[in-house]
């Protein structure tokens, strides 16, 4: 069963894009020159109509006003942009549950990922990917009815050797009775400990080094009241 990699990854990575094409909008500074260098250079025997220099002087107040609204804009949205990370902030020492597909593996200690079938499946593959792209892993995991499954690689390769500790996508590709493929959706879910913007994307640090977007998080718990539910469990 082929997996393409690039279509899945790009279908559950939240990224923000920066357009970098050069502005050709005349600016106001510009707009101004331009109409003193008519006046400067008008043919005195044929000067500019006052009905043409006041709809210029129109244009010229329309785009100063543009131009300071959009300065505004910007000011709001960086306020609030901020605003959001000193919000985010309360998520330090929370468990998230967030739209993703990274895995962490350090040792035996390796990220538990839930993912989720839109329909029953026949067959069901799990892909564990380095940062590089490249395939290490394919799990077999048989036949999935529809619904919330977790999975949790045991950290050997293709060849069953150990993999080295560090960084990992996974992506899960189901087939129907039928023969038709589709993408199962996966959930990642870690301890947050930082907040910090990335292309002015709020992003939350887990304690295992993978990042999320805030805006794919889903689920939130506070870690302490996991903590005592274990304990008042472990009393018993």
């Amino acid at each position: 069963m082929y997996v393409d990699v690039t279509s899945y990854l790009n279908s559950t990575y939240d990224s923000t894009l920066t357009d970098t094409t050069a502005s050709s909008e005349l600016g106001k500074d510009a707009f101004l020159e331009l109409l003193i260098a008519q006046l400067q250079w008008q043919d005195p025997l044929d000067p500019l109509d006052d009905t043409e220099m006041v709809a210029q002087l129109a244009q010229f107040s329309s785009l100063e006003s543009l131009q300071e609204m959009n300065t505004q804009l910007d000011s709001l949205t960086e306020l609030l942009t901020s605003q959001i990370s000193l919000s985010a902030a309360s998520y330090i020492g929370k468990e998230v549950e967030a739209a993703g597909s990274s895995m962490s593996k350090s040792g035996d200690s390796i990220s538990t990922v839930t993912y989720t079938l839109g329909a029953d499946s026949a067959s069901t593959y799990a892909y564990v990917f380095d940062t590089t792209g490249n395939i290490v892993a394919s799990v077999d995991l048989g036949a999935q009815t529809s619904g919330d499954h977790t999975f949790v690689w045991d950290g050997k390769d293709s060849d069953g050797d150990e993999a080295a500790d560090g960084q990992y996508a996974i992506a899960f590709l189901a087939e129907t009775e039928d023969g038709e493929s589709f993408y199962a959706s996966a959930q990642v879910s870690g301890l947050v400990t930082s907040v910090y913007q990335e292309n002015g994307t709020v992003m939350l640090g887990l304690s295992d080094g993978r990042t999320v977007a805030l805006s794919n998080v889903t689920k939130v718990v506070d870690s302490s009241l996991v903590a005592s539910l274990s304990d008042d469990g472990d009393d018993e």
